[in-house]
């Protein structure tokens, strides 16, 4: 159990430094972890204070390596933080030194508190903080220095013994770990294509997933307090479709050399196998991805649907990705055209599989099995439209569920002219889990909800589906989702008219591809098992990603395991153990460090208008598959809600003991 010896986190002081070890307090009651990578952290200096745990630690050295990152992260365009960290910086170099003089440390407090009151961004405004609780409550570490107690490091902070990392708010709530304020701040600059590389770093899916993504960087944004959280899903969207139209794709393409002996299989060409392909060109393996369906995509291609996505987005940024080199292979399934074992044969040193959810769960409703004409799972409808195949409803149909897969089920059949199409979800509209935006939508495109109500029986006349018998609910005690369990009420049956039923209520994968002698293993939730840091399954050299792991999660979500996995697999055939990089360790500390405080929120002008996308009236995207929501008006709009965002930076360093952790 990880001890405290002192801290300032969040204004909150902990002294520990009078007691013995064991009475020490627990460092969890800060809710910052104690560990990064596997190593036992001895200190952490950040935006909110500091937390010491090794009482040998020399703070002035871990400031001066702070101080020394904050200075090079500055951008100048305030003169508090720019000169003022340098000049902090400079000041404990020289008391590192010997040449500090006690009237220095009054120097600092009095540079501390400028650049927190001049600066014009949350890395100068926050920065000080640790600082200035060291020259209060850790004063005679300054003091050893200057008196001439300690003329040298004694304990000095190596390169390899700390990691620094900046990050915001928005930044740190994207599971991808996008960073938003750097592409916010070169879309207000009117840096647009600079703004869709800063994406691109991350994945070639900018324009899908500012079409798509379900943005928990908004959640995480420091302006809802004040007014409404930036409308940054749409300022990617804007970046993307801005590039598009003026090419702007030849960084992405760069030429890379070539790793050789350097191939790897991907299984699924959706949002993972593709996003993990595209990291694993840029570092110039030759990538194969094979796909069982006739169209790359995966979900986005065959589950979303085209007033969502349309078609010539996403298959652009797929042929980017082809372009790099990577070998996409459709109506090519694994298991049956080609199996695992002659994959390996063919000479590649990695797989990753990311073959995602296409199965639909049961609902274990009475007449589900018996093959009536209109019953139909939700994924397979989607399937069915989105390839362009005929599918016939009926007049009135009924969609089971309230996830984003039922919104898109139901709104789908109104563009197919459907006449009355029925909803009905177990809980009621709060407990939800489809995005608030695509429940107004489908509430404003005439859907009928039908809440606190579950299926029980399909009805059919000569072998086909003439109904939908279902029981209302309420709402009992919390489940294990947290929500609270629906509960059928006794005698309260009804029956709802329905041509065709749908539903969808969740997905399942198939893995029967790796045979019934795989060491692969699965969880009792029927997903993969992985390794959480390197995405590693139980056998060496095949990793996996996505839904398949994580079940039917968003798409960022699954773009940010690609991402993992790439660079385990990038050091497995390298270096023959898969690891990841030391940043993904900050970043999953700072996951728990609570980098967004909804009740520390940096001072800024509110009543700022969020700036909002056009959307076709109800009439006109209703009459077909059109894309509904157009983005922002234009570059001016763009810029304005770029203008909101006021660069809530967060510095953090962590310092361990000397020598990397285990997965370095």
């Amino acid at each position: 159990m990880t001890k405290v010896f002192f801290s300032s986190w969040n204004g909150t002081i902990i002294d520990e430094r009078e007691k013995v070890a064991v009475d020490q307090g627990d460092f969890s009651q800060l809710k910052v972890p104690g560990q990064l990578g596997g190593k036992e952290l001895k200190a952490f200096i950040g935006w909110a204070g500091l937390v010491v745990i090794d009482p040998d630690l020399d703070i002035v050295a871990a400031l001066a390596a702070f101080y020394g990152r904050m200075q090079k992260e500055s951008c100048g365009r305030c003169v508090p933080c720019r000169v003022g960290s340098k000049v902090i910086c400079d000041r404990l170099e020289a008391i590192l030194k010997g040449d500090g003089k006690t009237k220095d440390l009054e120097f600092l407090a009095e540079i501390a508190d400028l650049v927190s009151a001049g600066s014009l961004c949350e890395l100068g405004i926050s920065s000080p903080i640790p600082l200035k609780d060291a020259l209060i409550y850790l004063r005679e570490h300054f003091l050893h220095y200057i008196d001439g107690s300690k003329a040298q490091l004694s304990n000095p902070i190596l390169k390899d013994s700390y990691d620094t990392i900046l990050t915001a708010p928005c930044r740190n709530g994207c599971p991808a770990h996008i960073n938003i304020p750097g592409y916010l701040e070169c879309i207000k600059e009117g840096n647009f294509e600079e703004a869709l590389a800063i994406n691109r770093e991350k994945t070639p899916f900018v324009g899908t997933l500012g079409r798509v993504c379900v943005h928990p960087c908004e959640s995480n944004c420091n302006r809802q307090p004040v007014d409404q959280a930036l409308s940054i899903r749409l300022s990617k969207r804007f970046a993307a479709d801005f590039g598009l139209r003026n090419t702007y794709d030849q960084p992405l393409i760069k030429k890379v050399t070539p790793y050789a002996n350097g191939r790897v299989a991907v299984i699924g060409a959706g949002p993972a196998g593709i996003n993990a392909a595209y990291q694993l060109a840029r570092k110039g393996y030759s990538v194969t991805v094979y796909e069982a369906l006739p169209v790359a995509g995966g979900m986005l291609a065959v589950g979303i649907p085209s007033y969502r996505l349309p078609r010539d987005i996403l298959n652009y940024e797929i042929d980017l990705v082809r372009r790099m080199g990577v070998e996409i292979i459709c109506n090519t399934r694994v298991g049956s055209d080609i199996t695992l074992d002659q994959i390996w044969e063919e000479g590649f040193k990695a797989i990753f599989i990311a073959n995602g959810l296409h199965e639909s769960a049961t609902m274990g409703c009475e007449g589900e099995d018996a093959c009536y004409r209109g019953f139909m799972p939700g994924v397979e409808f989607l399937r069915r439209v989105n390839l362009g195949q005929t599918v016939e409803l009926g007049d009135t149909i009924s969609v089971i569920g309230g996830g984003n897969v039922a919104m898109d089920c139901a709104r789908s059949a109104v563009r197919l002219g459907v006449k009355e199409v029925n909803l009905v979800y177990r809980r009621t509209k709060n407990e939800m889990p489809a995005n608030a935006a695509e429940i107004h939508a489908a509430e404003e495109e005439g859907i009928k909800f039908h809440l606190l109500a579950n299926p029980i029986c399909i009805l059919e006349n000569g072998g086909a589906v003439s109904g939908l018998e279902c029981i209302k609910m309420e709402l009992g005690e919390p489940d294990a989702s947290g929500r609270r369990r629906p509960v059928p009420l006794d005698g309260s049956e009804f029956i709802l008219k329905a041509d065709s039923v749908i539903p969808a209520i969740g997905q399942v994968a198939d893995f029967d591809f790796l045979g019934e002698s795989s060491a692969v293993k699965l969880s009792r939730w029927g997903t993969l098992e992985v390794d959480e840091h390197t995405m590693e399954t139980a056998v060496s050299g095949i990793f996996a990603g996505g839904d398949a792991v994580l079940g039917a999660r968003t798409v960022i979500e699954a773009i940010a395991t690609a991402n993992r996995a790439a660079v385990a697999i990038d050091a497995y055939i390298r270096k023959g153990r898969a690891a990841v990089n030391p940043v993904f360790y900050f970043e999953r500390y700072l996951e728990n460090a609570v980098v967004y405080n909804k009740d520390c929120i940096p001072d800024m002008v509110g009543a700022r208008e969020r700036r909002e996308e056009e959307v076709l009236p109800v009439a006109e995207r209703v009459s077909g598959f059109a894309e509904a929501e157009l983005g922002f008006k234009g570059p001016r709009t763009a810029i304005s809600e770029a203008e909101r965002c006021v660069k809530c930076l967060r510095l953090g360093l962590a310092v361990y003991n000397a020598g990397r952790a285990e997965n370095d």
